[in-house]
């Protein structure tokens, strides 16, 4: 019973972390990519762009996939960086045009269609995605061991 509580008190310290860290790294990354979809000129939405490539590197999601087994060009961090540079200097482009120029409306509209394309990555599941596996393997042979042990008792 002792074990018991003290998993449940590891599990809730483990939840808590994972939702702050969760939250950071939402934040940093996805909300970013939102306010760049949503931006209203070309500069605003470079800046934003910037931010997340340093964000991301900063985090480190420039390599590998954010998928454990199944990798695929589509979960490929290194991909997804490649489309943000391009991005960017998309942008570093157009931000010169004039702003009521059909090329730059459309450019702009190009840029914003494909930001909005781009995933949301699990970045979480690519930093912890070991030991959230590793929870998930304990709590399974915790609940059939408990069970095994409730019906011995029986």
């Amino acid at each position: 019973m002792l074990f018991a509580g003290a998993l449940c008190i590891v599990l809730i310290v483990w939840l808590v972390v994972s939702i702050v860290l969760e939250y950071q790294v939402s934040r940093d990354l996805n909300a970013v990519l939102d306010r760049a979809q949503v931006a209203a000129n070309a500069q605003d939405m470079l800046e934003y762009l910037k931010e997340l490539r340093a964000n991301m590197e900063a985090r480190g999601f420039t390599k590998g996939n954010w998928a454990v087994i199944f990798k695929k060009p589509d979960n490929s961090f290194e991909l997804h960086y490649k489309v943000v540079n391009r991005l960017i200097e998309r942008l570093e482009q157009v931000k010169d045009l004039p702003q009521t120029e059909t090329t730059y409306q459309v450019a702009l509209d190009d840029i914003r269609g494909t930001v909005r394309e781009l995933p949301y990555p699990a970045w979480l599941w690519v930093t912890f995605h070991f030991w959230m596996l590793l929870w998930v393997v304990v709590l399974t042979v915790f609940t059939i061991f408990s069970g095994l042990v409730y019906t011995a008792y029986e």
